[in-house]
């Protein structure tokens, strides 16, 4: 039958709504991941495939992210998540489990932070505390002021105009030349980020705002210095990119611009100590020689800590999963570590490498997942061209999954770093960035939502391939501190 008119018309009024509807499924490109079309009958074919049609790492990423929550260290969050992955590593057929403890320092709990213009249009607008920084105890009001020095020379030229101002640290239009880059030593640039704040502090500061390095208003956080309560520390914050530009306008204008801030972030009482969570499965012909292969459970509280770094976690879980459920028997004693304190400084990592540096020379490798959900293409060699090699053989079984990458580049920021640094061959996983570093890392964005299942999949495959490969050679990766140029490296 013919439809009439009216029908016609809210048949074309649905088909425009349908068009205009912000909630339609938008088509997803397509995976990166390469299929295989066979696994070969090898321990590496085996693993793969067992990876492949029966992983649970995107279960535990949403356990973790969704049940858990973001995990700060020295927070109740995280000590419940250490408890769930010792109970993990047990019933994944992992021995010796047990966390080992070192000294933090103080807690600390974010509260409510707010920000109000008292001037020009009065707008109200996000910040977030940079955590372990005091809080203002009460509201803040006082004079905005552009300071975008960036290290203690350059700032003896505000000697004598900070007293009672709220400060902008960041500018996004500087033009000077960069400064030399400095190297990755974290104590290093503590002591020159204290000597920033003590400046800052003696002129009489009230504060510091930074600019969020990431957009579309999103917020972003990292460490202050207070987990001593002896360090001297100033209230910070980072705000969204738009209303940060916004206040860069407004001063432009030559005008006086007051802010009231309140950040409502607190310390804890006592002094804590933090915890990394450490499995084995024990090899069968050396076992006194290790691979290590870890990621941090800590993470911050803006988002869940999904991508950074319940992924890397994940993984490391994954991979007990995968041996218990092949059967295979690792010639080398596989060690598992889910560190904590690595937000703060690698600190995690770092204690484990004091605590256990007698023992350094038997680590075949340590390897280390941390860079959200994309898929691993390899991993950076830290400057050790005498580890290309074996490396590349450890790699071979993965090429065809896109998995051939052996960078020299040196990086810094994420706890294989320690090791490095002692001589032991050490190597971060390079991955795709998806939206790591434009969305969810350090951010209000870090949901389960944002994990790719089958990048995230081949991620634990390309690490538990790599960890076999590495556990049953015949040969020994070399050891040996690596020489670099100053300021080579990052650091987070």
């Amino acid at each position: 039958m013919p439809q009439s008119t009216p029908a016609l018309l809210l048949l074309a009024l649905a088909t425009v709504l349908q068009a205009q509807n912000p909630f339609r499924t938008v088509p997803q490109p397509p995976s990166p991941v390469p299929v295989l079309a066979s696994y070969p009958d090898t321990p590496a074919g085996k693993l793969l495939k067992e990876i492949k049609e029966h992983a649970e790492v995107v279960a535990r990423v949403e356990y973790l992210a969704d049940l858990i929550g973001p995990r700060l260290t020295g927070s109740e969050q995280l000590r419940r998540a250490q408890a769930w992955a010792m109970a993990e590593m047990r019933q994944l057929g992992a021995v010796t489990v047990h966390e080992e403890a070192y000294d933090f320092g103080l807690a600390w709990t974010r509260g409510v932070d707010s920000a109000r213009l008292l001037t020009h249009n009065g707008l109200r607008f996000r910040v977030d505390q940079l955590a372990w920084s005091p809080g203002t105890k009460q509201p803040l009001q006082a004079e905005l002021m552009l300071v975008d020095a960036r290290n203690l020379a350059e700032l003896q030229g505000f000697k004598g105009q900070l007293k009672g101002k709220i400060l902008l640290r960041s500018n996004p239009d500087d033009k000077r030349p960069p400064l030399p880059r400095r190297g990755g030593d974290m104590a290093v640039f503590q002591a020159e980020q204290a000597a920033l704040t003590q400046f800052l502090l003696d002129e009489g500061a009230l504060a510091t705002l930074s600019m969020s390095p990431r957009k579309y208003g999103l917020g972003f956080t990292s460490s202050g210095p207070g987990r001593d309560p002896k360090k001297a520390a100033l209230a910070a914050a980072f705000v969204p990119q738009e209303p940060y530009k916004m206040l860069l306008r407004q001063l432009a204008r030559k005008e006086p611009v007051k802010l009231e801030l309140s950040l409502g972030g607190a310390f804890s009482a006592k002094p804590v100590q933090a915890y990394n969570v450490i499995g084995e499965i024990r090899g069968s012909e050396k076992p006194e020689e290790v691979v290590i292969v870890g990621g941090h459970l800590d993470s911050w509280d803006l988002g869940t800590g999904a991508t950074d770094n319940a992924t890397g976690s994940a993984v490391v879980l994954e991979i007990l999963r995968a041996f218990q459920a092949t059967g295979l028997k690792p010639k080398r004693t596989l060690r598992v570590i889910l560190w904590s304190g690595e937000e703060e400084g690698l600190l995690g990592s770092r204690a484990y490498v004091e605590a256990h540096k007698a023992e350094l020379d038997a680590i075949q490798a340590v390897l280390v997942d941390d860079m959200g959900t994309g898929m691993i293409r390899g991993f950076t060699l830290q400057g050790r061209e005498n580890c290309r090699g074996l490396m590349a053989q450890a790699l071979a079984p993965l090429n065809d999954l896109g998995v051939r990458e052996l960078s020299l580049r040196t990086m810094n920021s994420t706890d294989h770093a320690p090791f490095d640094r002692t001589g032991v061959p050490a190597f971060a996983a390079i991955q795709d960035p998806v939206d790591y570093f434009e969305g969810t890392h350090h951010s209000q964005m870090d949901f389960a939502d944002h994990v790719h299942p089958d990048q995230l999949v081949q991620g634990a495959q390309a690490m538990a391939v790599t960890a076999w490969e590495l556990l049953n050679m015949a040969e020994r990766l070399p050891h040996g501190v690596v020489a670099r140029p100053p300021g080579e490296g990052a650091t987070r």
